[in-house]
């Protein structure tokens, strides 16, 4: 379906608040001339009342945008709760606490399951702390948890706006860092330029925003150490991003985190094949209706927009500020590693027959190649422990890094 026919379909709430982000967008432009593109993304997605995961529309499930992995199968959570119990129970973990706590908790889905899970395998959490900067998602994921949970798991759970004064244990990071904001850049020659959003006078899909690119000084720094990263200079016309977000919110776990593990899930790769040739255009892509496209210009505000995670500068970021990294494997890998296939079989031994084929079908989404099984990747970064982390323990791929 095109966009035009999309935009009919929009209620009421939507067009609303397209319209309001489109001519706050439209003033800032105005006044301060082209907007750099990291500031249009933040502005789309977390503008104050407005962005797309701080306005209180559906996002997730069958009324959302898009699905994510404690969504489809339970047995992601039980892989997840199975490396933190390890955590827990490892001779060099001694902190006198042991929580967890969960950013972007989405549907509260993947909390709800990892507290079950641990329940079962005598590894509760002091605390289970949930830092999510969408209210409507917090009110969502109180009412999933009240309703799935016992009071004696909820008693554990608390909802934070900033991260705590100080953390022992393990911190999860499930498609969190492909919603970072991004610069872009394009080469043109031999230069590297930044893209903008500009508005000019008409009519059209994009409420009249249009992209263009001016140079700028730290664009090119940042895109010469990138080729010379690479070996390669980028050739004329290349597009791509790069997210510099990562260093400051690593030094901020790094300012609370006593001892324990960061555990990452995210569609990405290292940096040598996000920067190839074969993606040329980058890799930012909007997610609307379960659909995917490219233009990040159209829905402002009701569209997710996103963009793959370069595992290396995530890594770089993580080692610069005191982590250690303790390994990086595609997610299929991660889970088998946590025996996903004992715990499937476990959980579905009673089941009737039709369930068993729908959560083994499910399954195969997240542990298949062409799936999400190796497009979504998952990295581990510690702090004070020694033992080798269960859920990398069959593929580690830190040497592509």
């Amino acid at each position: 379906m095109s966009d035009q026919q999309l935009s009919k379909n929009l209620s009421s709430d939507q067009q609303q608040i397209t319209a309001d982000l489109q001519a706050l967008l439209r003033e800032r432009i105005q006044t301060d001339g082209p907007m750099p593109f990291v500031d249009y993304m933040n502005a789309c997605l977390y503008e104050p009342g407005l962005g797309y995961y701080v306005n209180g529309l559906s996002k997730l499930g069958a009324d959302g945008d898009f699905v994510t992995a404690p969504e489809l199968s339970s047995s992601f959570a039980a892989c997840v709760a199975s490396q933190i119990a390890d955590v827990f129970n490892s001779e060099s973990f001694t902190g006198s606490a042991r929580d967890i706590l969960e950013f972007g908790a989405g549907s509260g889905q993947l909390a709800c399951d990892v507290l079950k899970a641990l329940e079962r395998m005598q590894a509760l959490p002091g605390r289970y702390y949930i830092l999510d900067v969408s209210g409507q998602l917090a009110a969502s994921q109180q009412q999933l948890l009240r309703k799935q949970l016992k009071p004696s798991l909820i008693n554990r759970i608390e909802w934070i706006q900033k991260l705590p004064e100080s953390f022992s244990g393990v911190a999860v990071a499930n498609e969190v860092f492909d919603a970072f904001p991004v610069e872009r850049f394009v080469i043109k020659g031999k230069t590297a330029e930044r893209v903008t959003v500009e508005y000019k006078t008409g009519s059209s899909s994009t409420g009249g925003f249009v992209t263009d690119s001016v140079p700028c000084v730290q664009t090119q720094r940042k895109v010469d150490s990138l080729a010379h990263s690479l070996r390669q200079p980028f050739p004329d016309g290349y597009t791509s991003e790069y997210c510099n977000l990562l260093g400051p919110w690593w030094s901020s776990m790094a300012e609370v985190m006593q001892q324990g593990l960061v555990l990452v899930c995210d569609y990405g790769c290292e940096q040598a094949g996000y920067y190839s040739s074969a993606r040329s255009s980058g890799t930012l892509r909007c997610f609307f209706r379960h659909g995917v496209h490219n233009d990040a210009l159209v829905f402002a505000g009701i569209q997710d927009i996103t963009a793959d995670v370069d595992f290396t500068a995530l890594t770089q970021a993580a080692v610069d500020a005191g982590f250690e990294l303790d390994g990086y494997t595609p997610m299929s890998q991660f889970m088998l590693g946590n025996n996903v296939l004992e715990h499937h079989q476990s959980m579905l031994k009673d089941a009737p027959l039709p369930q068993q084929i729908a959560a083994t079908g499910k399954l195969k989404q997240l542990l298949l190649p062409q799936e999400m099984g190796e497009r979504f990747m998952v990295a581990g970064y510690s702090v004070g422990l020694q033992e080798p982390m269960r859920g990398f323990s069959l593929a580690d791929w830190s040497r592509l890094l």
